[in-house]
């Protein structure tokens, strides 16, 4: 869905769930699984060369957990404010964005991708590692057992340490003491 930036005079509201072909896009190009409604709620102001979103997105995801690889469900119930500007990015090196600037982008067309606007959003707002259970104790790295459904019998090796050479290590102090005199 694309949105032409001279067209939008007064704010905009739109409500999208599963049953937008569109929507439903943007959720197949992340290659998210879902279980359950999925719906956005978007606010569109324009101010002189600004445009400000305020978007509400709600999904129930199965996402994989990264200790075990089984399924991780996740409610997805967020909030997002991005701002788009019109003209030049003034990329400065090695400058300190502040907060609020993080959530600027520059744009130079008359047209703003909706699709990349909300698939950034989404993979913002995703966990990087999804957890089944806080308690997850993942696969066993020798054998493969999920340790969540079953223990196994392998044998745990130390971790290689740069510092087990120190474990014998012993102080010897010097029990003579030097006199001045």
């Amino acid at each position: 869905m694309k949105l032409k930036l001279h067209e939008l005079q007064k704010p905009v509201t739109l409500s999208l769930s599963e049953s937008d072909g569109w929507f439903c896009a943007v959720f197949e190009g992340l290659k998210l699984k879902t279980e359950g409604p999925l719906s956005l709620h978007l606010v569109l102001t324009k101010e002189k060369e600004d445009i400000f979103f305020e978007g509400h997105l709600q999904a129930k995801l199965i996402l994989n957990c990264s200790r075990c690889a089984e399924d991780a469900p996740y409610v997805f119930n967020e909030f997002f404010y991005p701002v788009f500007t019109h003209g030049q990015d003034p990329s400065i090196k090695d400058a300190e964005l502040s907060k609020d600037e993080l959530d600027i982008t520059y744009f130079k067309e008359d047209e703003l991708d909706m699709g990349d606007v909300i698939r950034e959003q989404i993979e913002l707002m995703l966990p990087l590692q999804p957890l089944c259970s806080s308690a997850c104790q993942g696969i066993c790295p020798q054998c493969g057992q999920n340790l969540n459904i079953k223990s196994c019998a392998c044998k745990k090796d130390d971790v290689y340490s740069p510092f087990q050479v120190l474990k014998d290590f012993r102080v010897i102090k010097d029990t003579k003491k030097k006199r001045r005199k």
